[in-house]
């Protein structure tokens, strides 16, 4: 498939603090990839980077193809941006923002899409300053789809929104890589947010990308989370909470649920056993997307 965005060794330097460090990932056309991230992992300073908000100390990037530096003007025109806690004119209203930015863009455009994508149609005619939170929020979402763009940048955008506005932009951002096409970047340090959203994962811990890839992926086996298929699951419960090798075990429907010290199949199934249980199956389960997050960005 074809590469939308490409970053080779992208870095950034504050003074002695490196706060994205040799980054080189590409992102495919039509692709939906999150990145993800504790607060202060260099998420929003590398996406401040593609859109040439923040200086690169090195590092280069292209993007449609495109060096970054030398064709910035022909590449902004193809992308939509929203930053964090975008800012907008106070006293400019919803629709005239909207109708600014598009004249800013070179495409004198109706906003009348945008304002009934992001929901905001009640409010093309009130002043930015009266807007809550979440509604400023949704006009700098009308504002990076404004322009109908191939790939968009956006940084933690449903910060604001209550849980049914975030759905509906999940839902809308889903629709625009697989109906249109648009390649997008989506920043955030919500798990279910990007397990919903987005086709692979990129994980920057201290500025470094430790993980990147298909969100399957990074939900391998884990072969100490043992369902354990058997009869009695009440008394079986019991038996093996005594063994010391057992962390937690809960009976839960058709068998026993096991956290246990390490991979131990065989020692689950030998004491069920030799405890006069019938056993159908010992399962693992999945590590969640939260926990491959917390186990790669560990101190």
């Amino acid at each position: 498939m074809e590469t939308c965005l490409a970053l080779e060794n992208l870095t950034k330097r504050y003074g002695r603090t490196l706060a994205v460090d040799a980054l080189s990932l590409e992102v495919r056309r039509g692709e939906v990839l999150g990145l993800l991230g504790r607060n202060g992992a260099g998420k929003s300073t590398t996406i401040g980077m593609l859109c040439r908000l923040i200086r690169r100390t090195s590092g280069r990037v292209e993007i449609f193809g495109l060096d970054l530096d030398r064709h910035f003007l022909q590449i902004a025109g193809r992308m939509g941006v929203l930053v964090e806690r975008p800012a907008f004119h106070e006293h400019l209203t919803v629709r005239r923002v909207l109708k600014l930015h598009a004249l800013l863009s070179g495409r004198n455009m109706s906003p009348d899409w945008a304002l009934k994508t992001a929901d905001l149609e009640h409010a093309a005619g009130m002043k930015v300053g009266a807007l809550s939170q979440g509604m400023r929020q949704r006009l700098g979402i009308a504002q990076a789809i404004l322009t109908e763009p191939e790939l968009l940048v956006l940084d933690e955008p449903t910060s604001g929104l209550d849980v049914e506005g975030t759905r509906e932009v999940l839902r809308f951002l889903r629709r625009l890589a697989d109906d249109v096409g648009v390649t997008i970047i989506f920043s955030s340090h919500q798990m279910g947010e990007v397990e919903t959203l987005c086709d692979r994962v990129a994980i920057l811990n201290k500025g470094r990308l430790v993980a990147c890839e298909e969100k399957a992926s990074l939900r391998p086996w884990d072969l100490s989370r043992v369902d354990a298929l058997c009869d009695r699951p009440e008394e079986a419960a019991a038996l093996l909470g005594r063994e010391p090798w057992v962390l937690s075990a809960s009976a839960d429907g058709n068998g026993v649920r096991l956290e246990l010290d390490g991979p131990r199949a065989d020692e689950v199934a030998a004491a069920l056993v030799g405890g006069g249980f019938r056993v159908s199956g010992l399962l693992p389960r999945r590590l969640t997307l939260e926990d491959y997050f917390l186990k790669v960005t560990a101190p």
